[in-house]
């Protein structure tokens, strides 16, 4: 049986589904399945996958005859939406009928076969060298790709606290602040951008993730991504209280600090930064 599993979404969200692939193999009753996916790079040389197709519209596309089944769950056009504390995970393979599993992404991040020779190190760059021995990882905003905007969402950390705790950072802990961003996102001050030339690319924040001294972010990309890493313990989420929770879409292996306003995500950078302290 070849089928076609469609996972849709942002970045984040593809990178955990990949913790499902194990099981979605044993289910299919082969060794590697196919993904049709927005994010290619997150399943390139993922020993659990074989072909990747891009997103199809509603056309009819003769190259995807070759499937038995082209299967498509999406757990936020769900009963998902309606569970309090049904994880986003958990939803998934209720749905595909697969056993639940922890959420731990899979993606191809070793340096000797992925980074070195395809050149991915090409693909990314840092706004300005570092001026200190060490340094932290950070993102701050969900990641507006689709142009600026004036005013932060619910779950974006209000820019005059994020320069309170960067300040801290430099200051105390005498650490540079790499911010992973879109160029459309705000640029706190005293940070280096990371920026991807490629989609391909954002994969580069990985390794940096891995020699960072911490991670801070909000529920976004760089989460999932700092799952991958051996900074678990070491990765401090901040949550809004009306956005979706740790126990949805998060994990427990990481720090979360969850904030008691429905507006705009409030916490204090002083307790953000004596969690830093906790962690280190």
């Amino acid at each position: 049986m070849k089928n076609l599993h469609v996972v849709m979404g942002g970045l984040g969200k593809t990178v955990l589904f990949t913790s499902l692939l194990p099981s979605l193999c044993e289910k299919d009753d082969t060794d590697k399945v196919s993904i049709m996916t927005a994010w290619p790079f997150v399943f390139k040389h993922n020993k659990y996958v074989d072909g990747i197709e891009p997103p199809a519209g509603w056309q009819f596309y003769t190259e995807l005859t070759k499937y038995d089944n082209i299967i498509y769950h999406e757990p936020y056009l769900s009963n998902y939406i309606k569970e309090a504390d049904l994880h986003i995970l958990d939803a998934w393979a209720d749905m595909y009928g697969i056993d639940r599993v922890p959420p731990k992404p899979i993606v191809n991040i070793n340096p000797g076969s992925f980074f070195d020779k395809e050149g991915l190190v090409d693909e990314y760059e840092l706004s300005e060298p570092f001026q200190k021995k060490e340094y932290c990882v950070v993102q701050f905003n969900g990641g507006k790709s689709g142009g600026p905007t004036d005013r932060n969402e619910p779950r974006d950390y209000r820019l005059d606290l994020v320069q309170k705790l960067i300040s801290k950072i430099r200051n105390q802990l005498d650490l540079d602040v790499v911010c992973f961003r879109y160029e459309v996102d705000p640029k706190p001050s005293n940070t280096i951008t990371f920026r991807s030339k490629t989609e391909r690319g954002t994969l580069g924040i990985v390794p940096i993730i891995d020699k960072a001294k911490f991670v801070v972010c909000i529920d976004s990309a760089l989460m999932h991504l700092s799952a991958l890493t051996d900074k678990n313990e070491k990765t401090i989420v901040l949550w809004n209280f009306c956005q979706t929770t740790p126990e949805r879409i998060g994990y427990k292996f990481q720090t979360n600090l969850i904030g008691n306003n429905d507006l705009a995500l409030d916490v204090d950078p002083q307790i953000v930064f004596d969690k830093i302290q906790e962690v280190l």
